[in-house]
């Protein structure tokens, strides 16, 4: 009995990581798309920017209780995430269109949008990470690449939460785990 329950804490918090990421992507969108359509609907450039904040903000909110072990403070970390992302949804799609109507290319735009999600959320919270963890910059790897797994899982299922959720879940549990222990 001693080693089952000791195998279901250590595998806690990499599912809740996993969980919290998952939730936070189908939620944001959702809840992103929703604003969106209040403020207008896209392409409207407040409806992108409402549908960002909220999209990011959400995304981080749920992250947040992943890294607050490592000391970090919730509200920097939720708006200026909610921020930089509100900023970079229409900048991605921005890009996506120059790619597509300058040069026709559809799968480079579509790609380079995705990677400017990913970069755009992971680089305000690498700013706050560096502080608290060691390798932080690896969260832009993961958080790009989740991005971009989350998309073409997408492409090919529709199931495209889950592939976020295991790579950006395990990816900060893993962070934040890899920590030495914080002396007093």
């Amino acid at each position: 009995m001693r080693i089952q329950l000791k195998t279901l804490m250590s595998i806690t918090p990499w599912f809740i990581g996993v969980l919290l990421s998952t939730i936070a992507m189908e939620l944001g969108y959702s809840w992103g798309s929703d604003i969106a359509a209040i403020l207008g609907g896209e392409p409207g450039i407040w409806a992108r920017l409402g549908k960002g904040f909220v999209w990011g903000g959400i995304i981080t909110g749920l992250q947040w209780p992943i890294v607050r072990a490592v000391g970090v403070r919730p509200i920097l970390f939720i708006v200026a995430s909610a921020v930089c992302f509100a900023v970079g949804y229409p900048f991605g799609q921005t890009i996506q269109g120059i790619f597509i109507h300058h040069w026709s290319l559809h799968w480079t735009g579509y790609w380079s949008c995705v990677a400017t999600f990913g970069l755009f959320l992971s680089v305000p919270q690498w700013w706050i990470f560096r502080r608290h963890m060691h390798r932080a910059s690896l969260w832009i790897v993961f958080s790009v690449a989740g991005w971009m797994l989350t998309e073409l899982v997408w492409i090919n299922s529709g199931a495209y939460p889950i592939a976020y959720g295991i790579v950006t879940g395990l990816g900060l549990v893993w962070l934040v785990h890899s920590q030495p222990p914080q002396h007093e």
